[in-house]
Parts: C-alpha cells; structure tokens; sequence
C-alpha cells in the first residue's frame, strides 16, 4: 500500500517520524513537494494520475512551504486542485487557508465567542498607529503569513513603532497588531487531533518570545477540562484536524493567540506520554476515507 505526505522538505526529523508509522503499517509513503510541482493542463498526462496509486485516497499535509504571497496562494491553488482529484487532505485546504491567515483565524474566533487578544488589521499606517494608541501603546506586530516567531515585534515606543509600520508599509505589508498580554514569559501549545486532546506543553522563556524556535523550553502541563474545551472548539471552528493551539493565561482568563494547521511536536514529544507520530498516523489512516 502507498500513502501521501505533502511536505516542503521530506528530510525533516519529523516527516520521517511520521514516515517511520506509516512503514510499521507496511504503507510505502510517496513525498509530494509543493515548489518542485509542474502541473500540466490538457496534457495526456493529467496532474491527477500521480494519485492513482495512493490507499486511501487521502494525504498527510506537513507544510506547503511557502513564505511569498503570490507562492502562498499558488502552493493552496494547488492543494485545492489535488481535492479536486478527488484526494482528501488532511489537514484540509480550508483549514491551511484560515490557520495560515492571522487574519481570518483571529475573524473566526471573535465570530465564535472564543477568547483571543483585541487586534487591529489594517493597510494604511496611519489607522495603524491609531491602533498603536487603541491597544494601549504596547502591542506586538506580525506577519499576516509565518510561523514560530519569525518577523513578531513588539511595540510599546511611539517612536520605534512608527519606524517599524512605515517600513514594513513601505514593503507594501499588511499590518497586524495585537495587545501585548502580560503572560510571564509562558504560554501553552495544545495538540488537538479531531475531537479529541492528545498532549500538550508549557512554552517557557527568559523572554516575551516563547516560540520553541527562539529557544523557549518544553514543561509537562496537566490539561484541565477548560483548557480541553477551549482548545477542542478553536481546533472545530478553524475546520483543523490535526491542531497545535496556542493559549496564553492573563487576567481575563485563557485566551486563544493561534491554531497552527502544520504543528511542530518534537518539543512537545519531549514532554509527552504518548508517541504522537504514532497517533497523528493512526488518526489520519482511520479518517482518510470519512
């Protein structure tokens, strides 16, 4: 039998984890990498025919790879056209589209009554800056696209703020601000497969940044049924199966910052009882076909 995993870089540590569950299942597993794709249109030789021979008919998606918006829209056009070869993805393009977009997940959250920072999207600078003021000059500013803490600032000089969103203007960004939320240098990631929580992790930091990528350290976390259902709606309401969700505790309670739809594990694996490759391939082989 073959599987699919979609990934931009088939050698990651674990993609082949990933890779090493599906081959204890007797699954060979063929590697689709988005920027090496050439997608032929009224060829012969039709774009659908690389996915005669997946069982089922479905994918690991692991990342399209992208960091150029025109690629970004190009890398989910083609996600898009592998649904339409009647593959399922998962996660799916949908769900790629929202958790990839601060934008749109931060829409849907405040849509569905889930707890999330006061934040402020705009183009113009200027309606920035006013929104600088409105989050009580400090805030953090990020790009509308990424992940694990690439290219996040934080704001809380008039000054320096209004160097930063004229330049990133000036590269014609959209400008994303978000309060500040005094959270001790700690947030929470948790792992949400389908309906269900599989683990989860503090984040903690000598500093504001806790990205594992910025050097923050993994810490076990016994998960509450709050945070169980919080983190079980925003992984529904974002359409994401397999969800890394982002909480941060203040003063207002737990409030959701991100749901990841590619979420890293190996810091989590760390500090986790379960082997989450395994669980991740066995969620996915036993709803590739629902």
């Amino acid at each position: 039998m073959q599987s699919m995993i979609i990934t931009p870089n088939p050698s990651d540590p674990e993609v082949q984890s990933l890779t090493k569950e599906f081959e204890k299942r007797e699954y060979k597993v063929q590697y689709f990498i988005p920027s090496s794709m050439k997608v032929n249109i009224s060829f012969k030789v039709k774009f659908k025919s690389q996915f005669k021979d997946i069982e089922p008919k479905a994918a690991l998606v692991r990342g399209f790879g992208a960091a150029v918006t025109q690629k970004i829209f190009f890398r989910l056009d083609i996600l898009r056209a592998i649904e339409e070869c009647n593959v399922k993805l998962i996660n799916s393009r949908e769900s790629l589209e929202v958790a990839s977009d601060k934008f749109l997940t931060s829409v849907f959250l405040d849509n569905h009554k889930i707890p999330t920072p006061k934040t402020i999207i705009c183009e113009d600078p200027i309606r920035a800056l006013e929104g600088f003021e409105e989050l009580g000059k400090d805030c953090v500013i990020k790009p509308l696209y990424g992940s694990k803490g690439v290219g996040i600032t934080r704001l809380n000089d008039r000054g320096f703020a209004e160097n930063v969103i004229f330049s990133l203007s000036k590269l014609n960004q959209v400008l994303y601000l978000q309060e500040f939320i005094e959270h001790h240098n700690r947030d929470i990631r948790i792992l949400v497969l389908g309906d269900k929580v599989i683990a989860g992790m503090y984040r903690i930091s000598d500093n504001w940044k806790t990205n594992i990528n910025f050097g923050a350290k993994p810490e076990p976390i016994e998960i509450t049924q709050e945070l169980e259902d919080l983190a079980i709606k925003a992984a529904t309401i974002t359409r994401t199966e397999i969800a890394g969700v982002d909480i941060v505790e203040s003063e207002r309670g737990f409030l959701v910052l991100e749901v990841n739809s590619i979420p890293g594990f190996t810091a989590l694996q760390k500090v986790s009882k379960v082997n989450i490759a395994e669980e991740i391939v066995q969620y996915f082989l036993e709803n590739a076909k629902s």
